[in-house]
């Protein structure tokens, strides 16, 4: 049990290096900023980070996109591999977690992105994090209020496992590591923990 623990660990570890962490940092969120009047999902990209848009499905590994007819977490409208909209941080407002790339020029960073909303087409960057590249085996899933989950790593080993109050975003690499993303009503942050199997 102790090498499969530290084989995750050091799965997480690789995924954040992988992901190459930027500011704001995990669960910070930025100044909430004013988009435009009930805003699609493209605009709303496209006013936070001009010049990227989303990840189109057919850029993802055949595996992945063939999720969208067999996994029921992609049975609403409001879900896909690269885009999640959700009510993560239970303020009645809905959320987006995305994954973007660049849409002109010669490189292609992706990225993935969680903005909160505030209301009135209001929103503020909790989570960014820089690919560097466009990763054809990262997408993105879904988990309903009421999941089991893990206990954080810095909450203890005997700590109690946590059931979500709101919705969470999972970041998974096909065939390999999944993340959970939720928020943590007492941090006021996002808080990842290993995403169940």
């Amino acid at each position: 049990m102790r090498g499969w623990t530290g084989m995750r660990l050091a799965a997480s570890a690789a995924l954040a290096a992988f992901m190459g962490l930027h500011a704001p940092a995990w669960g910070q969120e930025t100044p909430v900023q004013q988009a435009p009047a009930g805003p699609a999902v493209d605009a709303v990209i496209s006013h936070f980070l001009p010049g990227y848009g989303p990840v189109p499905l057919g850029d993802l590994a055949p595996e992945i996109g063939a999720l969208t007819v067999s996994d029921p977490a992609y049975d609403s409208a409001d879900r896909s591999p690269t885009s999640v909209r959700a009510d993560f941080d239970g303020n009645g407002f809905p959320d987006y977690a995305l994954l973007i790339r660049q849409v002109a020029g010669p490189e292609a960073d992706e990225i993935f992105v969680i903005l909160m909303g505030h209301g009135q087409g209001r929103y503020a960057k909790a989570i960014e994090s820089f690919f560097g590249g466009v990763a054809r085996d990262i997408y993105l899933g879904y988990l309903p209020a009421g999941a089991v989950l893990s206990a954080p790593v810095e909450a203890g080993g005997n700590a109690p496992a946590l059931t979500l109050e709101h919705p969470a975003v999972t970041l998974n690499v096909f065939g390999q590591l999944s993340d959970a993303f939720y928020w943590d009503k007492l941090s006021g942050r996002f808080v990842n923990v290993p995403a169940p199997q």
